[in-house]
């Protein structure tokens, strides 16, 4: 689920009121170490919107790439605390939304619902219910104050809500808060004082550490992490990505809408169409979406085995050689059936595309609009050996298409057992390639339709 989406769980509380006094110049003006935190946020390209009496108004970092509404507020009396941050070196994490201090060896990741509708008040409720496995003990670790220090976002008036939940490991520490000034400042968004996220993990290491050294330690740690508090605590979790940098192109073109509606004339089995609706209602998980247009695909394997069958046996039917009295021409049509019968499903989809979807139709799609480099070898979608190419006299179009289709099916089911993908991974949602799947998502959605059109000629 992307960040920006269901901004809707946002809204189950009330703004907070600026106060009744008017902000006054004297009561605004910045002192020596605001202006100093100013600067600072101005070198990670945050940019100060307005100061009030008692909070500061940020821009939302521009690595979001959101809308110039979303902003991010700041009470004034954390200044001091998130200047004393960003002294440090704070620089943003690759692999999640949130911050590391390298000296320090601290990381900390802003961490969502994923994709629950439950109200963030009602999650912070959840979470103050949670207690530490040994509450009693201290932790023998040294950490720094500053990186200890969470927002208490005033839009929660009920100090029941707040919680600090600090776990003990053998090589770190883990605190589930809410977010430090800077982890707030520097990666989070919102519309005017309502957050994006409310809530953040924490991990603490006794020594300093590279960048890249401390995420790839601190990854294991947060996936084990949230996989109990999903398993044992029921709450479903995960630390928000920024948006991939890899190449996502939609159509330039989008064919408009028509605006009259009719009675229907396509005759489609109602499990067809559940499947053709949910892939497209699947936004938030690519992957997902993938799969359920081409479980569509799946159901025509047979149909398509049969015509193709049928037309083999047709063909050597009609062939004025033909000998039923000859054992290597009844052979040959028995042949015919068991080939059909042992297809491999990679084969089963070349049939379909052949018998039903048509070729110009293909070309146009990859023709007429702006896909860069995406359909490949240098697409973001790995696993992927030859281009789409409509120059290529060797395989014909539809297999090309065909072969892309099936590796990406493999590579988000992962299946183990064929040895041509023992050495790609699996391709998981919420992962840089799995956003970057759009073009894919509507080229098979091109073969549902194709598919489904072409029956309705059959029938």
């Amino acid at each position: 689920m992307a960040a920006q989406e269901h901004e809707e769980d946002w809204d189950d509380a009330e703004p907070l009121e600026e106060g009744s006094e008017e902000d006054s110049p004297s009561a605004t003006a910045e002192t020596a170490s605001e202006h100093r935190m100013i600067r600072a946020l101005a070198e990670h390209k945050i940019d100060l919107r307005s100061t009030k009496v008692d909070s500061f108004q940020f821009t939302a970092h521009p690595k979001w790439n959101l809308p110039g509404s979303r902003e991010v507020h700041l009470p004034r009396s954390y200044h001091a605390t998130l200047l004393t941050q960003l002294e440090k070196k704070v620089v943003h994490t690759s692999r999640w939304a949130g911050i590391a201090i390298p000296s320090d060896g601290f990381l900390e990741v802003l961490l969502g619902l994923n994709q629950s509708q439950m109200p963030v008040s009602h999650l912070a409720r959840r979470l103050s219910m949670l207690v530490a496995d040994s509450p009693e003990s201290e932790c023998a670790r040294r950490h720094d104050p500053d990186n200890s220090s969470s927002i208490n976002f005033a839009r929660f008036r009920d100090d029941s809500r707040t919680y600090k939940i600090h776990l003990t490991g053998e090589a770190a520490c883990i605190e589930l808060s809410g977010p430090s000034p800077a982890c707030h400042i520097l990666t989070n968004h919102g519309f005017s004082q309502l957050p994006r996220y409310t809530t953040s993990l924490r991990i603490f290491y006794d020594r300093s550490m590279k960048p890249e050294e401390i995420e790839e330690s601190a990854e294991p740690i947060i996936a084990s992490f949230l996989y109990e508090l999903d398993v044992r605590n029921h709450l479903n979790m995960r630390p928000p990505k920024w948006p991939s940098q890899t190449d996502r192109r939609r159509p330039a073109h989008v064919e408009q809408p028509e605006r009259i509606v009719r009675f229907p004339e396509v005759a489609i089995e109602p499990e067809i169409s559940v499947l053709f609706r949910f892939a497209g209602s699947a936004n938030g998980n690519p992957p997902l979406a993938f799969l359920s247009y081409y479980q569509v695909l799946e159901s025509f394997f047979p149909v398509a085995g049969k015509k193709s069958a049928l037309k083999k046996i047709e063909r050597e039917l009609t062939n004025p050689l033909f000998n039923r009295h000859n054992d290597k021409h009844l052979m040959r049509l028995l042949n015919v059936g068991e080939s059909a019968a042992a297809a491999s499903e990679s084969a089963h989809l070349k049939m379909l595309l052949d018998e039903f979807v048509r070729r110009d139709i293909l070309i146009d799609f990859f023709r007429d609009n702006q896909w860069g480099k995406h359909f490949t070898k240098q697409g973001p979608i790995r696993g992927i050996e030859e281009n789409i190419n409509l120059e290529n006299k060797q395989t014909p179009l539809a297999h090309q298409v065909a072969e892309r289709v099936y590796r990406i099916r493999n590579r988000i089911v992962h299946a183990k057992d064929d040895p041509r993908y023992q050495d790609t991974p699996a391709l998981l949602p919420q992962s840089d390639e799995a956003e970057s799947l759009w073009p894919d998502i509507d080229l098979v959605r091109l073969l549902v339709c194709e598919v489904i059109l072409s029956d309705q000629v059959r029938v």
